[in-house]
């Protein structure tokens, strides 16, 4: 297996968390983020916390899609998934709903430390410091 193939398996990943973060992050405001406060805070999290998590979600996910701080956001992504299975989903069972949460936070974990780099916004940021870099040498 050759880095393109990697790299071109990577973008899929990247892309399809980037969009399910999107979405629930969208859905978090579509109503009115007051529904996700008052769950939030029913299970004991802080209201002020589901504008947080709904920003990150929606703003990371679009970022994740074009390749922009993958990074950065997977780790913020890794945050969100591990209180999730820690607060609203503490005590189901694996094959009863946590399984997806599980996933999402494998691939976040996995872009958090490979990056992805294929049709990324960051690669051509990243290409052009080196064309500045070499320019002015």
């Amino acid at each position: 297996m050759n880095s393109r193939s990697v790299e071109i398996g990577l973008f899929f990943s990247r892309v399809m968390i980037g969009l399910i973060f999107v979405l629930h992050g969208w859905s978090k405001f579509e109503g009115g983020i007051s529904g996700t406060v008052g769950f939030f805070e029913s299970i004991g999290i802080p209201g002020f916390l589901a504008s947080v998590v709904a920003i990150i979600e929606l703003a990371g996910g679009a970022a994740m899609i074009l390749g922009l701080g993958t990074r950065v956001f997977a780790a913020f992504f890794v945050i969100v998934m591990a209180g999730v299975l820690l607060t609203a989903k503490v005590g189901q069972p694996f094959m009863s709903g946590t399984e997806f949460d599980y996933l999402l936070l494998a691939g976040s974990l996995t872009l958090l430390f490979t990056g992805s780099r294929f049709l990324a916004v960051d690669q051509f940021f990243a290409r052009q410091g080196t064309v500045s870099r070499n320019a002015s040498a």
